[in-house]
């Protein structure tokens, strides 16, 4: 279940329309997708080859046909694989992209966090069936839970527009 906490408060709001509507002004999608047995089997999976991964497009082909992106691939994080804490560290620093940031849950857990125009933050803990769109030039960062492991769909344009723009590089 989703839990979404506003910093300036520390209120945590778990109601996901009361958490659609908190996000909808700020033009942050978000939504519930039903998972299917087979999809939470291969996302429980210590690792996922490229036919697995392959198996999961396959499984929401239908519901990636209704987005307006047009490519998907599966991104499956596991607190083990080599070189863990490097790749999540381009992501946990305050960053934004050209190109939204689309992702379908599919298992395990993680973090984003937003900054408000106000610069006022608030994170939002999403889990297995759901899925968030971060519009392009929306201040963020995404950090793991504890248990670091996530399996998501990754919804895109063009990969490109994923490099990170750092705060700290957009202010200096």
């Amino acid at each position: 279940m989703a839990v979404l906490t506003p910093l300036w408060t520390g209120e945590a709001i778990t109601d996901n329309d009361a958490i659609a509507s908190f996000l909808s002004p700020r033009n942050i999608a978000f939504a519930t997708w039903e998972i299917p047995a087979e999809a939470r089997e291969l996302a429980a999976l210590p690792r996922l080859d490229d036919s697995q991964k392959s198996r999961l497009l396959a499984l929401f082909a239908d519901r990636l046909g209704e987005t307006e992106y047009p490519s998907a691939d599966v991104v499956a994080i596991r607190s083990d694989l080599p070189g863990l804490g490097d790749a999540l560290a381009k992501f946990d620093r305050l960053h934004y992209h050209d190109d939204d940031e689309v992702r379908a849950i599919v298992g395990g857990e993680g973090v984003f966090g937003f900054m408000d125009g106000d610069d006022r933050q608030f994170l939002l803990h999403i889990v297995a069936g759901e899925y968030i769109s971060v519009p392009a030039m929306t201040w963020h960062w995404f950090y793991c839970t504890e248990s670091k492991n996530i399996t998501a769909l990754r919804l895109f344009e063009d990969m490109s527009g994923w490099v990170p723009h750092y705060r700290s590089d957009a202010t200096s």
